[in-house]
């Protein structure tokens, strides 16, 4: 690299909207995928003008494109940014076990979360007895990662994610059920077969949910993903955000790296983030949990090491991870917005957390609770 290279990679890197991993894919001289927010709306249009768009996110004010030098020095004099950040690698948050160990979910509420819409953010959703019979409960089905229009699930982490959450127990004989076993749900797939994607492919799902959740009816949207946080305007935290400012109860998964490895979009203070307890509700070691802006997360934790739930093979499986978590807590918010027709994002997170038991200083939610 040529020493007026160099000297721009210096500048870029001194520049704080600049995300460190833009710059050193630019270091290396080759380009870099990359998301630019802007501080103004109406700054989007000269964003359009003067880059290549390859994708446009209008609910947190920004667009990507593929960034070399140029395009870079170019942002760098646009006053309109705000931050310029690299795409995540986003993971599912959970590890399939055997058949053994198990545990199931039931509920002593008479609520069943009847009427309720669910958006399951994950990596779809394939019918099955638990979520089809009597009716057809998976009312929608949007794919990001592979355009398809029917119900499907090619890796079955959104499938069990789904039945944590809504299963009405009908292959078991109610033996194995969710939290909220008539509530509806909407597939948006935007994780990959391999369980993982990226920043852009969720915020791909995001945008979807932004734009069409009041069309579809949709109160609570559960995230069983993670990805590792960015120090300045994480794009994820921001987006879940959004959604929840616009009247979604967002649920995510803390994350499954251990103590001070929060996950992203969890680290938000506007979502209820959840972390994982055994059966004896102590707190399982891989829960990702710490301090982040001041505040400890995860808000909550439920259950989530050998939760037994439904496959897409039609049978049931186990799941460890707070992936297993998340979906319980959602499942609960269906049960209040059953019965609070009109409950806020944040009257939710209050009402859950007033209804979890103190373990050790840690707030567990469990609904078989006396």
């Amino acid at each position: 690299m040529v020493e007026f290279d160099k000297r721009i990679i210096k500048t870029l890197s001194q520049d704080k909207r600049f995300d460190g991993k833009v710059v050193r894919t630019l270091a290396q001289n080759e380009k870099a995928f990359a998301l630019v927010r802007v501080r103004n709306p109406i700054h989007l249009i000269a964003l359009e003008r003067r880059f290549h768009v390859i994708h446009e996110y209008p609910f947190v004010r920004s667009v990507g494109i593929e960034c070399g030098l140029e395009e870079a020095i170019a942002l760098g004099r646009m006053s309109e940014v705000e931050c310029v950040s690299g795409e995540s690698r986003v993971s599912c948050l959970s590890d399939e076990t055997s058949e053994s160990d198990v545990l199931s979910f039931s509920t002593k509420s008479r609520l069943t979360g009847d009427g309720v819409n669910l958006c399951v953010m994950d990596t779809g959703v394939s019918p099955h007895s638990d979520i089809s019979i009597p009716r057809e409960r998976i009312v929608h089905f949007v794919d990001v990662v592979n355009g398809e229009n029917s119900p499907y699930d090619d890796n079955g982490h959104g499938t069990f994610v789904t039945g944590v959450a809504v299963g009405n127990g009908m292959l078991s004989g109610g033996t194995i059920s969710g939290v909220a076993p008539r509530s509806n749900v909407v597939g948006l797939k935007v994780i990959g077969k391999d369980g993982e994607s990226g920043t852009f492919k969720i915020l791909d799902g995001m945008q979807w949910l932004f734009d069409n959740f009041r069309t579809y009816g949709i109160k609570v949207v559960c995230m069983s993903f993670g990805a590792d946080p960015l120090e300045f305007a994480d794009p994820l935290k921001i987006g879940a955000e959004m959604l929840s400012r616009s009247g979604l109860i967002v649920v995510a998964a803390s994350g499954n790296s251990g103590e001070n490895h929060l996950k992203s979009p969890a680290i938000s203070d506007e979502i209820i983030s959840v972390g994982a307890v055994d059966d004896t509700l102590r707190v399982a070691e891989f829960t990702s949990r710490g301090v982040y802006n001041g505040k400890t997360r995860p808000d909550v934790y439920a259950k989530g090491v050998n939760v037994r739930g439904i496959k897409t093979s039609g049978t049931y499986t186990l799941m460890t991870g707070t992936s297993a978590s998340a979906p319980y807590v959602a499942g609960a918010c269906c049960l209040l917005c059953e019965k609070y027709k009109n409950i806020t994002p944040q009257q939710a997170k209050s009402a859950v957390l007033s209804s979890a038991k103190n373990m050790n200083g840690n707030l567990v939610l469990d609904l078989d609770f006396d």
